[in-house]
C-alpha cells in the first residue's frame, strides 16, 4: 500500500498552471480574485465569495457608472469624463463572460500549448522556441506594468484639495467633500479597488489572447524549421503526414481563438479609437504643472493603445508567418526529390496560398493596419476636439 502511494502523485495543480508563464500565471490568480475562476471541483466558500464580489463589485459599481451617463450636463463631458469609462467597462464585462463561461474552451486551448505536438524536437527549435516565448513575455511585462500604474495613480487625487473621485462622480446620491471625510475616503477606495480588479479582468483576458497567439507563431517558425530541413524523398514520405496534421492542429485552434474571442475584441475594437481620444484630449487640457492628475490619464491612454497594439501585433504575427509558410517549402531540396513528391508540393503551395488570418466578428482584422487605422481615427477625433475647444476660448 505504501508503495502504491508512493508511485501516485498527488496533484494539487490539475491545470499545470505552474508550467506556464508568469504572466499566464498571473491571470489565473485574477480569475481566483475576481470570482471568474470556474474550475472543478468548488467549495461553497469560494461560490459565496463569487456571489458577494458579483453583487458588490460588478453590479452595483457598473450600473451606479451607468447612471452618472445621466448626471453629466454637456455632452463634451459625458464623453471624456463618462462614456469612455463605460466603453471600457463593457470590454471588461464581455472578457469576464468569456472567461466564466468558456472556461473549460480556454483551459483546454491552454493545455494543446504543452502537448507533445507542440514541443521542440532539436536544439534549434529548442532556440526558436526560447526565442518566442521571450518575445511574448517581452511585451506582456510592459503592459501588465502599464495598467497597474494607470488605476494607481488615481490615487494622486488624494494629493488635491478638491475632493473629486477618480473615475466617476455620482454615486447613489451618498454626499462627499470637505465636511465629509469619511464619505469620501469610502467611495474613493471603492472606485480605486473596483477599477483595479476590473483592470485585472481586462488585462488577464488580453494576456491570455497574446499568449495562445504567441505560442501559434511559435508553431508556425517550427513546421516553417521542419519543411526546410526536408532533403529526400524519404525524409518527406516519413514527415509529410505528421506536419500537415500538425498544421491542421494550429489551423484549428487559430479558428477556436478567433471564434471563443469575437465578440469581446469587437467591442473592443469598436471603441479603442473613442477611449483613445478622449483620454488624449483629457490629457492635453490637464496637463501643467498644477494636475498632477494628468499623469493618469496619460498612463491610461498608454494602457488602451497597448491593450489595441497586442491582439494586433500577435495576430499580425501569425498571418506573417503563416504567409512565411510558402518561402519555407519552397526552401526544401525539393529539386533532389521524386516526382510525386514535387507534385504534392506544389498543391501544397497552392493550398497555403490563404494565410491564416483572425477577424472579430469577420469584421475588424487583428493586424497592425487595424491598430494605425485606430490611431488616425483617435487623431482625428482628437483633432476635431481640440478645433472646438479652441473655439470657445
Amino acid at each position: 500500500m505504501e508503495a502504491e502511494k508512493r508511485d501516485t502523485p498527488k496533484s494539487d495543480d490539475p491545470y499545470r498552471w505552474s508550467d506556464y508563464i508568469r504572466p499566464v500565471r498571473i491571470t489565473v490568480w485574477t480569475w481566483k480574485i475576481c470570482g471568474l475562476y470556474n474550475g472543478k471541483p468548488q467549495t461553497t466558500r469560494y461560490r459565496v465569495y463569487r456571489a458577494v464580489f458579483n453583487i458588490f463589485l460588478m453590479v452595483v459599481y457598473l450600473f451606479t457608472l451607468s447612471l452618472n451617463v445621466f448626471v453629466m450636463q454637456t455632452f463634451e463631458q459625458l464623453v471624456l469624463y463618462i462614456m469612455y469609462i463605460v466603453f471600457t467597462e463593457i470590454v471588461m464585462a464581455l472578457k469576464a463572460i468569456v472567461t466564466y463561461y468558456k472556461f473549460d474552451q480556454l483551459c483546454d486551448l491552454y493545455r494543446q500549448t504543452l502537448g507533445s505536438d507542440f514541443q521542440p524536437l532539436d536544439a534549434e527549435e529548442e532556440q526558436l522556441h526560447r526565442k518566442g516565448v521571450a518575445s511574448i513575455n517581452r511585451y506582456l511585462y510592459p503592459y501588465l506594468v502599464t495598467t497597474n500604474l494607470a488605476v494607481a495613480s488615481s490615487c494622486l487625487y488624494l494629493l488635491q484639495d478638491d475632493y473629486r473621485l477618480p473615475y466617476f462622480p455620482w454615486i447613489l446620491g451618498i454626499e462627499y467633500g470637505p465636511t465629509k471625510r469619511l464619505n469620501y475616503g469610502v467611495l474613493f477606495a471603492y472606485q480605486v479597488i473596483g477599477m483595479y480588479l476590473h483592470m485585472l479582468i481586462n488585462v488577464a483576458i488580453d494576456v491570455q489572447l497574446s499568449y495562445l497567439l504567441g505560442m501559434i507563431s511559435i508553431q508556425l517558425d517550427l513546421i516553417g524549421k521542419r519543411f526546410r530541413s526536408l532533403h529526400t524523398s524519404e525524409q518527406f514520405r516519413e514527415s509529410f503526414v505528421g506536419l500537415m496534421n500538425h498544421h491542421g492542429k494550429v489551423q484549428r485552434m487559430t479558428a477556436e481563438i478567433e471564434q471563443l474571442f469575437s465578440a469581446a475584441y469587437f467591442a473592443q475594437f469598436g471603441s479603442s479609437g473613442l477611449v483613445i481620444c478622449a483620454s488624449a484630449f483629457k490629457t492635453s487640457s490637464m496637463f501643467n504643472l498644477y494636475e498632477l492628475t494628468a499623469i493618469q490619464n496619460l498612463l491610461y491612454m498608454l494602457s488602451m493603445i497597448f491593450q489595441m497594439f497586442l491582439p494586433c501585433r500577435f495576430g499580425n504575427e501569425v498571418t506573417r508567418k503563416s504567409h512565411l509558410l510558402r518561402t519555407s517549402i519552397y526552401s526544401s531540396r525539393w529539386y533532389e526529390m521524386g516526382l510525386q513528391e514535387r507534385k504534392t508540393l506544389r498543391m501544397l503551395l497552392q493550398r497555403m496560398n490563404k494565410p491564416l488570418t483572425l477577424k472579430a466578428f469577420y469584421f475588424f482584422n487583428y493586424n497592425l493596419q487595424a491598430f494605425t487605422t485606430t490611431l488616425n481615427m483617435a487623431y482625428s477625433l482628437y483633432a476635431l476636439l481640440q478645433r472646438n475647444a479652441l473655439k470657445k476660448v
